[in-house]
């Protein structure tokens, strides 16, 4: 059985993506905060038909996340996919100088994918064998209005896991980076802005473990939003500005 981690699985994607790779017969490590919520998404797991362990780790503490992830690989084996999954995102505009906010969320999306890598890479190197993948976001594919320290957050992960990829194809560690559009999760369901082809945690949990199973380097959905994300990096700024501002809903 294959051995799967995913951090920021207590709820949402992480949680959702827990639960798909249990149908497929996996061995899934699950870590997050909340180990009351973590152990009813083991519940799942193993009712799917997976194996389920769980730890409960902050990921912006190394040494927390580092003892989490040992003792998963003591109770699984070691990990063949690392899913960096946990995340926040809160409003940034510039206006508000959102120093304190903008931390925050550098703080868990970077530092939190960094030390979930950092914990298994080495191992996995060893091996040559394994596959990292983590949650980024279409956000990261241009700097969108309001939410600048989201935006920068997403596309610091994208350009990590490029670069990674890039470094590991000849280390036998494959690399995916997962751009997900709009889904319904805690993290969305605060959002006071329409969601454009917004997508039920299911469907996206699926469409996240077909992709990784197929060991794809990018995984970008849904399709009508990396159309759209897309066509927008090759805007010239000015004309990407112009747009933009006027159909923010952040003016």
């Amino acid at each position: 059985m294959p051995v799967t981690f995913i951090t920021g699985a207590s709820t949402g994607i992480g949680a959702a993506l827990a639960v798909e790779f249990g149908c497929r017969g996996h061995k899934v490590g699950i870590i997050a905060r909340r180990p009351e919520l973590l152990a009813e998404v083991a519940k799942q797991v193993e009712a799917a038909g997976g194996k389920a362990a769980y730890a409960a780790a902050d990921v912006t503490r190394r040494s927390d996340l580092a003892e989490a992830i040992a003792s998963l690989e003591a109770q699984l084996g070691p990990c063949d996919l690392l899913v960096a999954n946990a995340g926040i995102g809160e409003p940034t505009p510039a206006q508000k100088a959102p120093i304190e906010a903008i931390e925050r969320i550098l703080d868990l999306n970077v530092r939190g994918v960094l030390y979930a890598i950092g914990a298994v890479l080495p191992g996995m190197v060893a091996r040559k064998s394994g596959h990292i993948a983590a949650v980024s976001s279409v956000a990261g594919f241009r700097g969108l209005p309001g939410t600048g320290g989201y935006s920068a957050s997403k596309a610091y992960v994208t350009t990590l896991l490029e670069s990674f990829r890039v470094d590991l194809k000849r280390k036998g560690v494959a690399v995916t980076s997962i751009n997900p559009g709009f889904i319904e999760t805690p993290l969305t369901s605060v959002n006071k802005f329409p969601m454009p082809f917004l997508m039920k945690t299911d469907r996206a949990a699926r469409i996240i473990a077909d992709g990784l199973e197929r060991r794809r380097a990018e995984i970008t959905f849904p399709l009508p939003m990396k159309l759209l994300m897309n066509f927008a990096r090759l805007l010239p700024n000015w004309l990407y500005d112009l747009i933009i501002h006027r159909a923010s809903p952040m003016k």
